[in-house]
């Protein structure tokens, strides 16, 4: 997690909050996603563009902004970034990927079955597997703020604005 735990002026060091900003940003995509679906013949790519910018900019974890610091401590050319994760921040990552990587892998795979003979639901596999999709884009990030306890700050300006 990042020092300062702040969107859009609300503060999401306390649990409760984050888990609000988790529960409607699902829901927000689901809307998005019921809304492409319905009325665009393309709606699929739509989903995931939006899945892609809410991951980077509300959720975190693969850039410099959002809730969760990022996870890589080099950007991709190589060079140094200005962050540095701990071994306690490495095994929480690995932990949130490993737990939702395999409910999203058993999502796509249900989605993969249930197209083909004998079921033969092709609506319903493109669903699932547009989901699955989204799923791996925003899953581990909102684990991660789901289960993290109450923050607290040793910074006596932070503490104060918690109140």
């Amino acid at each position: 997690m990042r020092d300062r735990m702040s969107f859009l002026g609300i503060n999401m060091a306390r649990r409760a909050n984050r888990r609000w900003l988790v529960a409607a940003t699902y829901l927000g995509l689901a809307g998005v996603g019921v809304a492409a679906m319905t009325q665009l013949d393309r709606g699929g790519v739509m989903v995931i563009v939006v899945a892609t910018i809410v991951n980077g900019f509300i959720l975190g974890g693969y850039g410099r902004w959002g809730l969760i610091q990022p996870f890589g401590d080099c950007s991709p050319l190589g060079s140094a970034m200005g962050w540095h994760n701990d071994e306690r921040d490495l095994h929480r990552r690995d932990r949130a990927h490993f737990y939702a990587y395999r409910f999203v892998l058993a999502v796509l795979l249900f989605g993969w079955v249930i197209a083909g003979k004998p079921f033969q639901y092709p609506e319903a596999s493109q669903a699932l597997l547009l989901g699955g999709i989204v799923l791996g884009l925003t899953l581990p990030q909102a684990l991660l703020l789901w289960i993290e306890p109450d923050m607290e700050f040793d910074d006596p300006d932070v503490i104060a604005t918690e109140r």
